[in-house]
């Protein structure tokens, strides 16, 4: 099985027509959901501190993504800004040095799938040596 099994918790608002969606750990060997529309991927299976590495998004519907940015989630460590390619859905990022031996990324993203605006977020876990 490529990726854990996730447990989606999507929420919306009618007023303004917003989902949130939450993912566990994917393991990235090849595409995982983000949400039932997009998938997301690494440039990598492994996530190394301090080396550049790509986040891509696939979809068969139209995807804009308005803002993403990664946060530690078990320490933290600010917000990294990520920027994805409008075209290509794909953005180049890193992460920092950490004392612990594992760290847990939280990649936030709002985005439009369809023309429906939604939050989602997604976990990166590396290990450090």
């Amino acid at each position: 099985m490529a990726c854990s099994d996730p447990n989606i918790i999507i929420h919306e608002s009618s007023e303004k027509s917003e989902s949130s969606v939450t993912r566990n750990v994917c393991k990235f060997s090849s595409p995982c959901n983000l949400t039932p529309q997009v998938s997301i991927y690494l440039g990598s299976g492994q996530v190394e501190p301090e080396t550049e590495f790509t986040i891509g998004l696939k979809s068969a519907t139209k995807v804009v993504v308005h803002s993403a940015w990664l946060e530690g989630e078990n320490m933290n460590m600010g917000r990294i800004p990520v920027f994805f390619d409008a075209d290509t859905l794909e953005a180049s990022t890193m992460v920092g040095m950490c004392t612990d031996k594992s760290m847990r990324w939280m990649l936030r993203l709002e985005l439009s799938v369809d023309g429906e605006r939604l939050f989602a977020s997604h976990v990166i876990a590396v290990n450090y040596r």
